[in-house]
């Protein structure tokens, strides 16, 4: 049996998408109020302040789970319209970045 070590991928961001997924990301929380379970809004801001570093990267792993804690934001938000929009933001600057990514 072979030892593999596993690789970390990384996904990177400029400043101005770390801003705009961030602002989106973080608006998301804040409206996703009491009903949205405390140890997944404290996973959620450790992994955007990830992306808000200086360095603007976060594990592809991350980004993934990233996307379903804030998935599940849109479902226990009051503001169903501009709470869908923000995810659409969210998603669309993150399938960026990984479509940029080399093979």
């Amino acid at each position: 049996m072979q030892n593999q070590s596993k690789t970390t991928v990384f996904i990177f961001f400029s400043e101005s998408q770390a801003i705009a997924f961030s602002e989106a990301a973080r608006t998301l929380l804040t409206w996703a109020g009491t009903n949205y379970p405390a140890t997944c809004f404290k996973l959620a801001r450790e992994y955007i302040a990830r992306i808000e570093s200086p360095d603007h990267k976060i594990p592809l792993e991350d980004a993934q789970d990233l996307l379903a804690l804030l998935g599940t934001c849109c479902m226990t938000s009051q503001h169903a319209q501009p709470t869908r929009t923000l995810w659409s933001d969210c998603v669309r600057i993150l399938s960026q970045r990984m479509n940029d990514m080399p093979e």
